[in-house]
């Protein structure tokens, strides 16, 4: 499951430098830093178009009628779902984030843990995207979890390295689609303010403070 994410980088253009992707300039003002990305959301995918990377703005989540946004896919049978049979084969997407919330706690009690890279920078997660009415929208590949997830969570979003990522793009192998490596991931307990979508804020993921049960897993 991975239905809350960060991107925190400041400029859109050093994300797409980073990406080694042109930038949709015409909607780049759209463009500002993510604390807690939410299903219907607003962020931004890389697409391959015309042999070259793309940044460009979606739409978070599959919309069908009457049902509330699809945001995941299972890696192991999206390619065989009519719902994401036609993205995996022409919408694979890259889907910058550097980091993704999951719980931990008894029901009533929930604490958000934030994931996020070891060493700083960037996940390239899996998606897929499609059209509707007129604007793009994606959904997040999940895998079993890792190791750094399995502990909260039996599911986790699919991590790509550099030279997975640049395969994804280029063609539908399932075999791509993995949880993170052990030790890729690091997590610690971060604001309840997350648990609510409309809160979007820097101090989201300031570490709880003595007393508060924040704590590096």
């Amino acid at each position: 499951m991975c239905g809350r994410f960060t991107l925190t980088v400041a400029d859109v253009a050093e994300l797409a430098r980073e990406l080694a992707a042109e930038l949709d300039r015409l909607r780049a003002g759209e463009y500002r830093p993510r604390y807690n990305v939410a299903p219907t959301d607003l962020h931004w995918i890389v697409l391959r178009q015309d042999g070259r990377r793309r940044l460009s703005p979606a739409r978070f989540g599959f919309t069908l009628p009457g049902r509330p946004p699809l945001i995941n896919a299972r890696a192991e049978s999206a390619g065989r779902l009519a719902t994401f049979r036609g993205p995996f084969r022409e919408g694979r997407c890259l889907v910058p984030a550097d980091g993704f919330y999951e719980w931990t706690g008894p029901a009533g009690a929930r604490r958000p843990l934030w994931f996020h890279p070891a060493g700083g920078g960037l996940l390239l997660l899996a998606g897929l995207c499609r059209e509707e009415r007129g604007e793009l929208a994606f959904v997040i590949l999940t895998t079993a979890a890792g190791p750094d997830v399995a502990r909260v969570h039996d599911r986790m979003p699919a991590v790509l390295s550099a030279g997975a990522a640049e395969a994804w793009l280029e063609r539908p192998d399932p075999a791509l689609l993995a949880p993170a490596p052990e030790g890729w991931l690091r997590s610690r307990e971060v604001s309840p303010r997350v648990n609510a979508a409309g809160n979007d804020d820097p101090s989201l993921l300031d570490p709880l403070p003595p007393g508060g049960q924040g704590r590096l897993l």
